[in-house]
């Protein structure tokens, strides 16, 4: 079992850089992913970049409010795009010939007002946000039960997607699912088996949350497919497996920090279990004697009689004397 890609979305519904590795904090997700999003000016829910910075209720918004995957897949399949880390720059082609159309620093206001004029004229008015405090402009609310940026990590199987492509006898891909972390090496579907529980992803652990529901986003494979709607995703899972419905990747929390690298391997973590917590009751139970033994030396040294009167009824000691022998 081990880690074949690392993905990250700096704009939500955008394409993805290929990582070699990332550093994880608890608490948090991939560096910048989903950091930005084209948030429609008519969308029926406001985001409110202040409102996440005072910690507000409204964090998370749904993603039919932003141009993304979901939105307009086909539309946003026509471009491909890169993130510089370097820089916070955005660079735009066109997918069918590689020319570029667009470079601008989402740091910078002026760069983030030509994204969104530029994707305004493609499809509809839209603002590029950012919140001014951590935040994950992610498909789930789940992680915001955990962490303010609502961060979570989107993890996918390609054995599972394997298996759906042999059932569905269509050529699927992980990139159709738009994960962070993809995997190999685990039999399909096994991974919905660890929810609730944790893994080791090479120096970093995370905690399982929930399986991740499909949509509309997942009919369109720009860059493997044609670009075009080519297979109802959620449709074919719930034909073939029934017993999952419209499921596939599961979503994970970090709880403990460290480097993920491709290649690492993945260690499911061992339950806290019954045997385990009887053996720590066991061992209270046999040092009790002791520590109150210890507390008795103290009271004879300290000559403190009421806490002797008070073991005494413990331990049975005879009553103080007016020296210690």
């Amino acid at each position: 079992m081990s880690v074949t890609q690392l993905r990250r979305f700096a704009v939500k519904g955008l394409d993805y850089d290929e990582l070699d590795s990332v550093k994880l904090e608890s608490g948090g997700g991939f560096p910048n992913d989903r950091r930005w999003a084209l948030h429609y000016e008519d969308a029926d829910v406001k985001f409110a970049a202040e409102r996440v910075k005072e910690g507000g209720a409204s964090r998370w918004v749904h993603k039919a409010n932003f141009l993304c995957a979901f939105t307009a897949p086909e539309l946003l399949g026509q471009y491909k795009t890169r993130f510089l880390d370097e820089t916070c720059t955005l660079l735009v082609a066109r997918r069918s010939d590689g020319e570029q159309l667009l470079s601008a620093k989402l740091t910078d206001a002026f760069g983030r007002a030509r994204v969104a004029r530029f994707f305004s004229m493609a499809h509809r008015p839209v603002h590029l946000v950012e919140a001014e405090g951590p935040h994950h402009f992610g498909n789930t609310a789940v992680g915001f039960k955990y962490d303010a940026s609502g961060a979570v990590i989107h993890l996918v199987n390609e054995e599972t997607v394997a298996a759906l492509s042999e059932a569905a006898s269509a050529q699927l891909h992980a990139s159709r699912f738009r994960p962070n972390v993809v995997i190999s090496g685990v039999p399909a579907w096994t991974e919905f088996s660890w929810i609730g529980k944790r893994v080791r992803l090479g120096g970093a652990e995370l905690e399982v949350l929930s399986r991740t529901v499909r949509c509309l986003a997942t009919h369109v494979d720009a860059q493997h497919g044609s670009g075009a709607a080519d297979i109802d995703v959620p449709q074919a899972l719930s034909t073939y497996y029934p017993q999952y419905g419209p499921y596939l990747g599961v979503y994970l929390r970090v709880v403990r920090g460290g480097t993920v690298r491709t290649g690492d391997s993945i260690v499911l973590q061992p339950a806290r279990s019954a045997v385990t917590s009887t053996v720590v009751v066991l061992a209270f139970a046999v040092l009790l004697p002791f520590l109150l033994l210890q507390l008795k030396v103290i009271a004879n040294s300290l000559q403190l009689k009421v806490v002797r009167a008070v073991l005494s009824r413990y331990l049975h000691l005879p009553p103080l004397g007016d020296h210690i022998m």
